[in-house]
């Protein structure tokens, strides 16, 4: 688990490498389609200042006692309830608010992004031990203040890469992002997680990492939950997938499929194939 000053220094170095990425953009990049469905690359960087601007005060009303929804926004638990297509039909209603922001910040977005997201990192270090652990609204459920930051680094690299990837075919994730993300996913596992029936039993899925010297992570999938985290020593799986974590973070992400990894043999399973296949009717990304 990274500290709070892992953290921050991880968001402050990815501020720096999108500042310096959108400022060196050609002026048609910014009206391409991104990798994120719906938005070209500008209505991205409006999401982004977004981001920046709004989890501050989150966090800052949160610390207030203040739970409750930001203005037009869902009830937190409602979230969970939702089906695919239902947060699938959420989320393309949500897709007009970055692109209404767009439209009102108008062209120098590469200013603007600066504004909301330069005050972002030192913002979070300034949270003492108390606050880390205070909880705050987000529309995907109540989660604490530290769950708050490390979204706001998920969004950040994740809505990156929507850009870079757009223009840059095979771009990777910066190496320095990456423990940092997964720890996100281990304090938020109901944002990848979709319900299904209960299941009876638990079902342990377990992620060999190539690329990383610590031990594997499991996602365990138990009743109409989940949890993500380090694997549990002696504790066996019933699937196992051997990637690297990046293929991870962007699966569980959205940004790749499961079965275009499975072909692709950038994940790598073993066990029964039911259980490797049942995986994707849970996992389908964010």
């Amino acid at each position: 688990m990274a500290t709070q000053a892992d953290l921050v220094t991880v968001l402050q170095s990815e501020v720096e490498r999108l500042q310096q990425y959108l400022a060196a953009l050609p002026a048609d990049a910014w009206t391409k389609p991104s990798a994120c469905a719906l938005w070209e690359v500008r209505d991205v960087v409006a999401h982004m200042n977004g981001v920046g601007s709004g989890y501050r005060e989150r966090i800052t009303r949160g610390l207030r006692g203040d739970t409750s929804p930001d203005a037009g926004f869902p009830a937190p638990h409602l979230f969970a309830t939702l089906s695919g297509e239902e947060r699938r039909q959420r989320g393309t209603a949500f897709a007009q608010r970055p692109i209404a922001l767009r439209e009102h910040l108008g062209h120098d977005l590469v200013s603007a992004f600066s504004h909301a997201c330069d005050p972002f990192p030192p913002f979070v270090a300034a949270l003492s031990t108390h606050d880390w652990h205070q909880p705050c609204y987000h529309s995907c459920g109540l989660i604490p203040v530290h769950a708050v930051a490390h979204a706001g680094l998920f969004e950040l690299v994740i809505h990156g890469w929507d850009i870079r990837a757009a223009l840059e075919p095979s771009t990777p994730l910066a190496p320095d992002t990456l423990p940092a993300l997964l720890d996100f996913y281990t304090a938020c596992p109901h944002w990848f997680f979709l319900r299904a029936a209960k299941l009876s039993a638990p079902l342990r899925y377990r992620f060999a990492f190539a690329d990383a010297p610590s031990r594997p992570w499991d996602i365990v999938v138990e009743g109409d939950h989940a949890q993500i985290g380090p694997a549990t020593d002696g504790t066996s799986a019933d699937a196992t997938f051997a990637c690297e974590v990046e293929t991870f973070v962007l699966m569980m992400g959205g940004r790749m499929g499961f079965d275009a990894a499975l072909s692709d043999k950038r994940l790598i399973p073993t066990g029964a194939m039911a259980v490797v296949q049942e995986f994707k009717q849970w996992f389908q990304g964010v």
